[in-house]
């Protein structure tokens, strides 16, 4: 069964040669040892998704819709890693930009007091706040050659987050660990781009 959806997903994205989904698993391999078991989870659970996603929309296709199990609620933060190739992500100590990803159960005075921690930091240089719907959308522009692999996800399922840029790089780790103490904030992933690249992989 592995073996079954591993080729459905790689001929969903066999189209795709400068796909700008970041490598998570190469990321995870090269970050070695100093990665965070949650980092670590976090890398794993985000390529399960994908191929979890292709297997529902095969499902999907091949079947009548029956009673049966729900679908899956939230897709995974790093699943929602659309960076520039150019860029490094994970960036565990230093980095030019960063995606904090908001808890699914957050509350609307979460997001508002996570909003204005960012906003107020002196290590951050702009905000930028992005939907569950704006995240579909972009990452339906990336992969608008595999519709089977996107069109059975919903907004719901992606995390929503604020996309923000640092003023210094070497004050990412320590924004890092204010962010992660925030209410409400489920993960904080940095990006080390080279100057004057932008860190998204859509426009």
């Amino acid at each position: 069964m592995d073996q079954n959806l591993r080729v459905l997903f790689d001929r969903a994205v066999a189209d795709e040669p400068e796909l700008p989904l970041v490598d998570l698993v190469g990321d995870a391999v090269t970050a070695g040892t100093g990665l965070r078991r949650r980092r670590q989870r976090l890398v794993a659970t985000g390529v399960a998704a994908v191929i979890a996603v292709a297997a529902v929309g095969a499902v999907n296709v091949a079947t009548p819709p029956q009673r049966s199990a729900p679908p899956p609620t939230t897709v995974p933060a790093a699943f929602g890693m659309l960076v520039n190739r150019a860029c490094q992500a994970p960036a565990d100590e230093t980095a030019t930009d960063a995606a904090v990803y908001l808890a699914p159960e957050i509350t609307d005075q979460q997001r508002s007091a996570v909003n204005r921690a960012l906003d107020a930091d002196p290590a951050v240089g702009t905000v930028a706040y992005e939907s569950r719907e704006e995240a579909l959308k972009k990452f339906k522009k990336v992969y608008a050659d595999a519709p089977e692999l996107v069109d059975h996800i919903v907004p719901s399922q992606l995390p929503e987050s604020f996309r923000i840029t640092l003023v210094v790089r070497s004050r990412y780790a320590e924004l890092a660990e204010r962010v992660k103490r925030l209410s409400g904030v489920d993960e904080i992933i940095g990006i080390d781009c080279p100057a004057g690249t932008n860190a998204s992989a859509v426009d």
